[in-house]
Parts: C-alpha cells; structure tokens; sequence
C-alpha cells in the first residue's frame, strides 16, 4: 500500500513539475525571451520609458533605440510562438473625413533555444494620417472602411549575451531621452536594413546599413549609420554616432560603406564610393548624453551638425554650421517616484539641417523626417508631468508646448536641396507660432484590454484654434504555444 502510495505520489509530482515547467516558459516568454524592437504603440514601450525617467532599469538604458525587449539566457530549448491579435477604435474630430480611426494588427514573435529569432508586426487601418510613421499606400478600393495596410516591423536575428545580427524592416532611433532624438527618431517610417550590434558590457557598438525607397526618376536612396556608446550601467551614458545618406540614379548598394570602422568623409573624399564624387552623400554627426542623479533627476542631451564651416573665407562670406541640439531635464520627487515625474525640454533644428545640396540626400523617408518629427527650421519649448499609478495599470501625460515654425522647414519641400549655408535669421522668414496642450490617460482595465481619453488644443497664427477630445479602446487576444 505504501509502495502504490508513493508511485502515485511521483506521478503527481511529475506532472505537477511539468505544469510549472511549462507555466514558468510561458511567463518568462512574455518578459525575458523577447529580442526584438517593442511597438512603440505597446504597454510595454511607454512603462519602458517611464522606468528610464525615474532611474530604473538603467543597465538597459541606450542611446542605440528603439527599445527592446529583454533578451532571455537559455530558458529553453523549444520553439516558443507568441502571438496576439487585436484591434484599436479611436474617435476623432467630427469635421474630419473619417468620424474614427480604426486598425486591426497582429503582432508574432518566435524564439528557438532563445538565440534565434523572428517577428512580425502588421496593421491595416482606415485613416492613414491618424497613425504617427505609418507609410503604406491607400488603395482605390475599400475593404470594409480599410484602405490600406503594410508592415510595419519584421524579420529575423540571431542574438547572444554580447550580439545582435538582425535582417528586416523598421527603424532606428538614436539620441538619449524620451521624445527628443532629432537624427533618427522612433516616429518616423519604416524601412529595411541589416544590423549588427555589439555589447561588451559597458562599451557597445552599433551599425546598420538599409535601403530607403526609389524615386519616379530610378534614384536610389540608402541610409547606413555606426555609432560607439560607453554606459556605466547605473546612472551615466555617453555616445557619438554618424547617420549617412547616399542615393544615385539605379545606384546599387555601396559596399564602401559596409566597413563599421569607416566614415563617410574618408570615403567620399578619397573616392572609394561606386558613385564618385562630393554630391550623391550626405552625413551628420551627433554626440548624446544620459544621466542620472542621487537627486531623482535625469538630465539628457544631443548635439548635432550636418555641416561644420572651419574655414575662415567661408565664414567671411557668411556661411553658418548646419546644427541641431535637444536638452530634456525630469524631475521625479522621492516620495513620488512610483508615481509622478516633471519634465522639460528644448529642441532646436537649424535651417539647412537635414538637408543636402541634391536633396535626394535629405534626411526624408516617404515625405517625413528621418528625425524630429516637426521636421527643421523649427525649435520647440515644452513641459509636461508624466504619471503611472494604480499599480502600473494607468499611464498619464498632461504637457504644454510652444513651437516655431519657419519657412524653411524640411517638411514644406522634402526633396529640395539648399541653395546656400548663409547665415539667415533663425526661424527664417515668415514664422508660424504653434502653442499646444494636451491631456492623455490610458487605462489598463485588463491585462489585454485598455481604454484611453485624449485631449488636446490647439492654436497657430495660421489656422483656427481648435479643441479634441478623442476615446479609444484597444483590445488584443493572446496566443502562446510551446513546440
């Protein structure tokens, strides 16, 4: 009987065991498996950023966006399938073409024997304008009030303890702090490209290489960027980066620029591209800095400058550096810090910056900024208090702003290079004052269910103030499997 007894015993053990087994897989796919860019539409991507504003999680802080899941150390040895699909309804200005912004998504991610990787994030969606770095083209048609859809992240990677190589399409977003990268931005829209990263723990490096788009005349257009970033991992960072766009009529992909180590001045001045010449390139260089202090504030900063004038004719005939800067300082009170944040930034975008004298070279990717997404010629004045209470289940935003807007910005001619680097007035020309407050709660009612409530006023030089007052829901169903 005792013998019977503890045979049964086992047996349960055992399949007990494998319960939790396959239990604690599931739950540690959801948070640690994951390698890949997170959609910045995602819970997960804005608790992310909160966290880095209060000072938690830093180890994982990085100017070398977007942010990512964390990436597991051998869990498991099978192929674990994560996937969720779901829809998003939003209301939207009554006098606007559509009464609601809809798009349904599906979201799916595989890992096996947690190094190799692969992912897909698609969404169809009625009103393009709605959904910030959305590029796909409307259609003739309609499809149940959709007319269009595209992908917006996808591929493949191979991912260890000290290296990321990945092939797919979506963006980079490089610069510290939250919303104020203006090279790369996490706004703007996808494109492919292969990457390569490399962590050594406090030093990482990174490049990319990809392919941006080809326009009505067969003009090629490329980006590829490398950057170094040294992070003491608890409350200080420090990177600088180069960013290059090159393009030509049928211009095949340069293989000079495939070398990490190399710049772009060295190869266009020494002719080692496959288009010769100093007009078919255009690079920037930026420097960013993070820090945190004992204080509960987190200063960022980026500096960048397209062109940099050294000599002295030409500075006697008035040429100025093309130049970019963004500050952002928050302020978390102790007592607050699971809670509240108070924060400001400045941003400033030169005249010429981001442009070329080929505006093939523009920094543009399907009419938008690669950057900032105001675009350039422009400079921008906020603050705002971020909040996260309600045991992380609600995330709000209350933010004022002050941007001006001058004539010249990027945005107004996309493809059109600058005539000149003479110094001008800054904004130039006939500048438009936009002032902006905005209210955004969302609310995490369940793990895959959230409601959200916007608010925002608008009022410009240029058009009517007006008020917004837009409800959404957002709903997804969770699919997970162990093969």
């Amino acid at each position: 009987m005792n013998k019977k007894n503890n045979i049964i015993t086992i047996i349960i053990f055992q399949k007990l065991d494998g319960i939790i087994k396959v239990t604690l897989i599931l739950l540690l796919s959801s948070f640690y498996l994951f390698s890949q860019e997170i959609p910045k539409e995602f819970y997960q991507y804005k608790l992310g950023k909160y966290f880095f504003d209060i000072g938690r999680n830093w180890d994982q802080n990085t100017t070398f966006g977007p942010t990512r899941y964390t990436h597991g150390k051998d869990i498991s040895d099978s192929l674990i399938i994560t996937s969720r699909l779901g829809f998003s309804l939003s209301s939207e200005k009554p006098d606007t073409l559509y009464s609601y912004s809809k798009v349904i998504y599906g979201f799916s991610h595989f890992t096996y024997k947690s190094r190799f990787h692969g992912y897909l994030y698609s969404r169809i969606v009625n009103n393009l304008n709605y959904f910030e770095g959305y590029s796909g083209i409307p259609r003739d048609i309609t499809r149940l009030g959709f007319r269009s859809g595209e992908t917006d992240l996808s591929g493949i990677s191979y991912e260890n303890d000290w290296m990321i190589i990945q092939f797919g399409r979506g963006r980079q977003s490089w610069g510290a702090g939250n919303d104020i990268q203006i090279s790369l931005s996490e706004t703007c829209s996808p494109y492919d490209y292969g990457m390569l990263d490399l962590d050594f723990g406090k030093l990482k490096v990174r490049y990319f290489h990809g392919y941006l788009e080809t326009d009505t005349l067969f003009f090629n257009r490329y980006i590829t960027g490398r950057g170094v970033e040294w992070n003491n991992q608890k409350n200080f960072l420090l990177s600088i980066s180069e960013v290059v766009i090159y393009s030509g009529e049928n211009r095949p992909i340069d293989f000079a620029y495939f070398n990490p180590m190399s710049t772009h001045l060295e190869i266009e001045l020494n002719n080692k591209q496959n288009d010769l010449g100093t007009d078919n390139g255009n690079g920037l260089w930026q420097a960013s800095f993070d820090y945190f202090n004992r204080k509960n504030i987190r200063f960022s900063a980026n500096y960048l400058f397209d062109e940099f004038i050294l000599d002295v004719e030409q500075k006697q005939q008035g040429k100025n550096h093309g130049a970019a800067y963004s500050l952002r300082c928050v302020f978390t009170p102790l007592s607050l810090q699971s809670g509240i944040s108070f924060y400001g930034s400045i941003i400033s975008i030169g005249t010429s910056t981001f442009k070329h004298e080929d505006g093939r070279n523009n920094f543009i990717q399907r009419d938008n900024p690669l950057g900032w997404s105001i675009g350039s010629d422009a400079r921008e004045f906020k603050f705002g208090i971020n909040s996260l209470v309600l045991s992380k289940k609600v995330i709000g935003k209350v933010e004022i702003s002050k941007i001006e807007i001058g004539e010249g910005n990027i945005i107004n001619s996309p493809y059109d290079g600058y005539n000149d680097y003479n110094s001008v007035s800054f904004p130039s020309g006939n500048i438009e004052v936009v002032k902006n407050f905005i209210g955004e709660i969302e609310w995490w009612y369940k793990p895959n269910i959230s409601l959200t409530c916007n608010f925002r006023f608008n009022k410009s030089d240029k058009f009517k103030a007006f008020n917004q007052l837009e409800l959404g829901v957002d709903m997804f169903f969770p699919i997970q499997n162990i093969l």
